[in-house]
């Protein structure tokens, strides 16, 4: 349910940013975010009141969804005018006034931001215009954020979400939306430091474990044996032997890079935003001696959701 995107899709959700707004039954609130909105997903609907396209394709696709999900607590709607103009014929009493017209029991915001000329959600989630979708998920992760969205699509999608929910990770096991907050706010102080010169590196490694772990290099894909090694044991950094994962975690993902559905503990990888080769990923290296490990992404096994892609040769098998 990822495509097409834009705007911050794959990136946290952050705060609405919206001030005003009306309850399921047109009643003012004091306060409404995504904390009091619930539900596992959440899809928010972007309009003006003066834009063809919200009445003829937004707002109709919007009833659609919220009738196919009516009394679900695992999908919750909101609505919110982004204005950024014709202030005069977007205003808030025309904007709840829709909420009336489409009888939509949904909660209902209206943003001019805090100037009144440019709507704050609107430049968090970096929208286009309206109407607009933006789908979160349980991990509070956009997945979803652009003009058009296919109901039939979005609806099935969110029915087999529901029915294989698996609930919340265990306390304690990190998640995508984890590994985003260190990737953006900063990763926890590792256990110890290894710091040392290029040149000592390269007298320790070979000259294949230079270029991967020293100068963010990646192996041919099923180069090593270790894809298909799951003996007990723990893998550790080839640089500094810090322990990163253990067998118990790793399982066959097919892509030809050993992979992992955790660290062994939180502090001994590091995760930091990629934006090389024209993609946006999330890098993994040791915290401990800063070499390059690998990339991880949100497509692993539960209860984490993660696979830690990880170059074999940045590895050691220990016991």
């Amino acid at each position: 349910m990822t495509e097409p995107t834009g705007g911050i899709a794959n990136e946290l959700a952050p705060e609405l940013g919206v001030a005003d707004w009306r309850d399921a039954a047109g009643q003012p609130l004091a306060r409404f975010g995504l904390a009091e909105m619930g539900g596992r997903y959440q899809v928010i609907f972007c309009f003006q009141h003066n834009c063809p396209g919200c009445h003829q394709r937004g707002f109709p696709t919007l009833q659609r969804l919220v009738d196919a999900f009516r009394g679900s607590r695992f999908v919750r709607f909101a609505a919110v005018q982004t204005v950024f103009e014709e202030y005069e014929h977007n205003t808030a009493e025309l904007g709840f006034a829709d909420q009336q017209r489409y009888a939509l029991t949904i909660p209902f915001g209206h943003d001019a931001g805090p100037d009144g000329r440019f709507s704050t959600l609107m430049q968090r989630y970096r929208s286009g215009g309206t109407p607009w979708f933006i789908v979160i998920d349980p991990q509070g992760v956009v997945i979803f954020n652009h003009f058009h969205i296919d109901a039939d699509r979005l609806i099935e999608f969110l029915r087999k979400a529901e029915a294989s929910d698996p609930g919340d990770a265990p306390a304690g096991v990190l998640t995508w939306a984890g590994v985003l907050r260190q990737a953006r706010d900063g990763n926890p102080a590792p256990p110890r430091r290894d710091e040392r010169s290029a040149a000592e590196w390269q007298r320790q490694l070979s000259a294949e474990q230079f270029y991967v772990t020293r100068q963010k290099g990646t192996e041919r894909a099923h180069s090593s044996s270790m894809c298909t090694l799951f003996e007990p044991g723990r893998y550790a950094c080839a640089c500094c032997g810090t322990e990163l994962f253990d067998a118990g975690t790793k399982f066959n993902s097919g892509t030809g890079w050993p992979s992992f559905t955790q660290a062994v503990a939180p502090d001994v990888v590091a995760y930091h935003a990629d934006h090389s080769h024209g993609m946006t990923r999330v890098e993994t290296t040791c915290a401990v001696c800063d070499a390059h490990l690998g990339h991880v992404f949100p497509d692993g096994p539960a209860p984490s959701g993660l696979r830690y892609c990880i170059n074999a040769l940045a590895l050691q098998k220990r016991g």
